[in-house]
């Protein structure tokens, strides 16, 4: 069993960061860009967390987040980000390769994974629009020089925006679980629609930590909010000046062959130049990607919401029945929800657990609202408020999200999460006010407080302090489990910390199985057994070791 363990953790670990690691002997071609002029490059300090460039700015606010304003052309563009964001950017890099040489300690592996996705990753470039590949090749010149050996800046940060479609494709392998939900109503007096979502994307601590609520004024298309982080110009969650959102959920994805354009690039492309679902349609179906991907798209103009539904062979749509629409991770669209790939992971997988929780807790209220749809994305609960214990992936909030997000389309206005998780509080930003923030002092926040939302009582609670405890007996229980095991009283101060969660009795049960110790094991086994599972595959691995006991 720990072999077959270890060749999955390794062949996940691969996955994940094949477009993080890539060989040197493809090295793409730089963008045509204008001619440099002679200028001065130096950002002005104004404290230890704020700085200006020209018109640009960036500033960490008091509740973590560092909130940034670009301007102008591509080139212009990229320049901004990487000047002022240099510090993150590099962080950001550090935080990457440190969970790569976690994941693949050995630099021979390191190397087979380079010539790997050297060749997978071949004409990546070549996928990008040009606009996009100015603004990130200026921006790449702001990496560091010490990871030159494993390829040159711009290969980097060009395989780095691939790093999110590989993770989206793993979540076959149940590493990636987002959820979205979209209300509507333009009968009442006063029409509402709100967009809430969490991005449940996971890589490790330090990659949450550097949030950046980044606003955009470009020189063509619309201005536009996102959540990103340092050197990344994709879109996973945003809105524009038009009231259009958009936000990404993984689909289940057949293991591709090559790359193509990464989903944040096309969402970045949809953000920008979409006003409308049926432009933001036109945009999608243009491109070729090697996972597949759904776009939720919110319209304030089309006074709906719909999902775009992106795969390497087609582009579909679906607009539900009614006035609200819920995204997991399954197809909705005639096309393919029928579709053995998804009929399998809709058995096997937490997405429809998760569908059915909104669903239940959307129906229990009849006003649609900002308050309603926070209480949705921070609930923990399964359907029929079944405690699943804390941190299961069968939960809409299983405490791991990136960020987390509501949209107001038709007001303009964009809720943000600080870390951790969608636990603190919720700045609020009008999107309309974008154009004017070239001349704001920031010194000032951009952030209207008055409609600030407030922390979760749970991230007050024993509960919470208990999972934070929980989170740590685990990875000392896997860093050496024999002595921890042996250690009076961690079993049970490890269990009690999080006692409905079917996980710590599943990781005891397998460590006494390959221990012969076969009476212990079935009595984990039985007792993960009667908790919520949210993976087939773990379900049948139980029942397999308890087959095999008997």
């Amino acid at each position: 069993m720990q072999k077959k363990k270890l060749i999955i953790a390794g062949v996940i670990s691969l996955l994940i960061i094949l477009p993080i690691v890539f060989i040197k002997i493809t090295v793409y071609t730089a963008p045509n860009l204008p001619g440099l002029q002679a200028q001065n490059l130096e950002r002005e300090t104004i404290n230890s967390t704020t700085f200006r460039f020209k018109n640009n700015w960036l500033r960490k606010n008091e509740s973590g987040n560092w909130e940034s304003y670009i301007e102008g052309t591509p080139y212009e563009r990229g320049i901004a980000l990487g000047i002022l964001h240099k510090e993150l950017i590099q962080s950001q890099e550090d935080a990457f390769v440190g969970e790569i040489e976690k994941m693949l300690p050995s630099r021979f592996m390191r190397t087979i994974m380079q010539l790997g996705i050297g060749w997978f990753n071949r004409n990546l470039d070549e996928d990008i629009p040009e606009e996009y590949l100015q603004e990130i090749y200026m921006a790449s010149q702001s990496f560091s020089d010490k990871y030159s050996y494993v390829g040159p800046k711009y290969n980097r940060v060009l395989n780095y925006h691939a790093a999110h479609d590989i993770g989206h494709m793993v979540q076959n392998m149940n590493l990636v679980a987002c959820t979205a939900v979209v209300q509507w109503d333009f009968e009442q007096e006063e029409a509402q629609m709100v967009l809430g979502r969490n991005f449940d994307f996971y890589f490790g601590d330090e990659f949450a930590k550097d949030k950046i609520v980044l606003f955009v004024n470009p020189s063509e298309g619309y201005d536009f909010v996102s959540v990103t982080w340092g050197g990344f110009s994709g879109v996973v969650s945003g809105m524009n000046e038009k009231g259009l959102t958009v936000t990404l959920n993984a689909l289940p994805s057949e293991l591709p062959t090559k790359s193509s354009t990464p989903v944040s690039i096309i969402a970045r492309d949809v953000i920008q130049y979409a006003s409308t679902i049926e432009e933001a349609f036109a945009i999608i179906s243009k491109y070729d990607v090697f996972v597949s991907e759904s776009f939720t798209i919110a319209s304030a103009l089309d006074k709906k919401a719909a999902v775009i539904e992106k795969t390497p062979e087609k582009t579909s749509i679906y607009y539900p029945e009614g006035n609200e629409l819920i995204v997991a991770n399954h197809f909705q669209s005639d096309f393919y929800k029928d579709s053995e790939l998804n009929l399998d992971h809709i058995r096997d997988s937490e997405s429809m657990p998760r569908f059915d929780r909104m669903k239940e807790l959307t129906g229990e209220d009849t006003a649609i609202s900002v308050e309603n749809t926070l209480r949705y994305i921070r609930d923990q609960k399964g359907v029929s408020n079944k405690d699943l214990g804390t941190g299961n992936p069968m939960a809409i909030n299983q405490l791991l999200a990136h960020h987390s997000v509501i949209f107001e389309p038709l007001k303009g206005i964009a809720y943000i999460s600080a870390a951790p998780f969608q636990e603190n509080i919720f700045n609020a930003y009008d999107v309309n006010s974008i154009k004017t923030m070239g001349t704001f002092d920031p010194i000032n926040s951009p952030e209207i407080d008055s409609i600030r939302l407030a922390q979760d009582s749970f991230y007050a609670s024993q509960g919470f302090s208990n999972y934070t405890v929980y989170k740590l007996l685990k990875v000392e229980f896997k860093e050496n489990a024999e002595q921890k095991v042996a250690e009076n009283g961690f079993i049970e101060k490890w269990i009690e910390t999080n006692p409905e969660y079917y996980e710590p009795y599943l990781l005891l049960a397998d460590f006494y199985f390959e221990q012969d110790d076969f009476t212990t094991a079935k009595k984990y086994y039985q007792q993960a057994q009667s908790k919520a599972i949210p993976y087939l595959g773990i379900s049948t691995h139980i029942s397999e070791n308890m087959a095999k006991i008997k």
